[in-house]
């Protein structure tokens, strides 16, 4: 399914982004620990104090815009095992 097929929510948690990933073939497998693993490590996450976009808390869940989330993943699938 590709995302001009499916309704993208505003904003993602980790939880709701592993699975959006998946459904939209990003990735083949990512749990929201793998997301969070790369959050803390990959030198080019785009969210955070520092970086282009906030993080933002929702009812006690952090939560993160949906577009620049999936562009992080796009522009690098080996962050998240995925090929080159």
């Amino acid at each position: 399914m590709s995302a001009t097929e499916h309704r993208l929510p505003p904003a993602v948690t980790y939880q709701s982004g592993a699975q959006l990933l998946i459904q939209l073939g990003i990735v083949e497998h990512i749990t929201h620990q793998g997301i969070r693993y790369i959050a803390a490590t990959h030198p080019d996450w785009p969210f955070g104090d520092g970086r282009p976009y906030p993080y933002w808390e929702l009812a006690k869940a952090t939560v993160m815009e949906t577009e620049p989330f999936l562009a992080f993943f796009r522009e690098h699938p080996r962050a998240s095992g995925g090929e080159s």
